[in-house]
């Protein structure tokens, strides 16, 4: 099949005005392109001599984006000039398409950046099922090699310089991460953890002004020899791991009150860990009454200052109905509201299937009948479940005491 060349210059070479369209044709799923140089000679590369003359010609064969899901080829005519200056080492040189391909490359530009796309997004074994399914046909290792030919993206010295240790090989090898915090990117990788080479980045990239690091000493040193001026802190991750670590230590030293529950099911001492007195029973715990304690603080000291309910709710982004909730609650407790679990249909007859299984009757299906049979609103599945909790669960059988790692959650 042959076109019209004018316009496959126009689509194929768009924007490169050093090629021409000479044939196309289309065979076995795969469009192939006769092209040639347009200008009549060329610069040398060494001295810059322009030549015309021609000692050869080549051929390159140039794989190019796949065009209406059929393969693309490019079968690019390459002239080798002879260099007619006698002081030039350079005896012949071959002309060049920059804007095309790359010299003795068989990728062309085109593909080249679809490649590097991939290979960043996915690497490897992702990558090349993802460029086999866009008809690129390109390997893992031809993606890696993509990758790895970018030059390393260039960074401005952060503000809130972020210092953590990372391991290379665990308990043997650890390396540094340095990563720009606002920004949430790596911004280098020192291959130790000592003080010096933290030191000695921390003098190269000046501008520093606060370093979230980690609590190693080794660390603090670094920060203190390379940014003098800088505020050192901790991040978040940290102080909960050290808190975590505490608290598992304590619940550790009394293992045994996890084997010998309290009648109230508290830690006769861990009950006194967060506030160094014993709590009450009722008063409820956690992340989400902290959140509830303190909505309800905040909307009754704007309703001190003389807000408006509505205007607090404009002000905050919330809910009329929320304000009004906490407004009208004399205490924060009042505002949790108790989710009760809503009872199980089979409710009401587990104590007749707890029967039946300890009289030896384990049948599922036959104990489901008998529940139809008294037009018990039933499934098949929830029998299966409960049985399946009396088989699991033998009668008589203390529970199982909590481990320290649960207790510490």
């Amino acid at each position: 099949m042959r076109t019209n060349a004018p316009f496959w210059d126009s689509l194929v070479f768009d924007g490169i005005d050093d090629v021409d369209v000479e044939a196309v044709s289309a065979a076995f799923d795969t469009v192939e392109v006769m092209a040639r140089g347009r200008a009549a000679g060329a610069a040398c590369p060494n001295c810059g001599r322009f030549s015309d003359r021609v000692h050869d010609r080549y051929q390159r064969r140039l794989k190019d984006l796949p065009l209406v899901d059929q393969g693309f080829v490019i079968r690019l005519t390459v002239r080798r000039f002879i260099c007619g200056s006698a002081d030039c080492q350079r005896r012949t040189f071959a002309e060049r398409f920059s804007r095309l391909a790359a010299p003795h490359a068989r990728f062309t530009t085109r593909i080249n950046r679809a490649l590097e796309r991939v290979g960043l997004a996915l690497a490897g074994r992702a990558g090349a099922r993802l460029a086999a399914q866009l008809g690129f046909g390109a390997g893992r290792m031809t993606l890696l090699r993509r990758v790895m030919a970018l030059p390393d993206p260039r960074f401005s010295t952060p503000r809130v310089l972020g210092v953590d240790d990372f391991a290379i090989r665990r308990g043997q090898t650890y390396a540094t991460v340095l990563t720009s915090v606002e920004d949430h990117r790596v911004v280098d990788v020192i291959p130790t953890r000592e003080a010096g080479p933290l030191a000695a980045w921390l003098i190269r990239h000046p501008g520093v002004e606060i370093i979230c690091r980690d609590r190693a000493g080794a660390y603090a040193e670094g920060a203190r020899r390379g940014a003098p001026d800088a505020l050192q802190v901790a991040d978040r991750f940290h102080p909960w791991q050290g808190l975590g670590r505490a608290v598992e230590t304590c619940v550790a030293a009394h293992r045994d009150c996890l084997r010998n529950p309290s009648p109230s099911g508290m830690l006769p001492e861990t009950s006194r860990l967060a506030s160094g007195r014993p709590q009450d029973d009722s008063e409820p715990v956690g992340r989400r009454a902290e959140r509830k304690k303190a909505a309800h603080a905040l909307v009754h000291d704007m309703l001190a200052q003389g807000h408006s309910r509505r205007a607090i709710a404009r002000h905050l982004g919330w809910g009329l109905n929320t304000v009004l909730r906490y407004a009208t609650a004399a205490r924060w407790q009042d505002t949790i509201r108790e989710n009760q679990p809503r009872p199980s249909r089979l409710a009401p007859y587990k104590p007749y299937l707890e029967r039946r299984f300890a009289a030896g009757c384990t049948s599922v299906t036959h104990l489901h009948r008998e529940l139809l049979a008294d037009n018990a609103p039933v499934t098949y599945a929830m029998v299966r479940a409960h049985i399946a909790t009396l088989r699991t669960a033998p009668a008589g059988v203390p529970p199982r005491p909590p481990t320290v790692r649960q207790v510490t959650g």
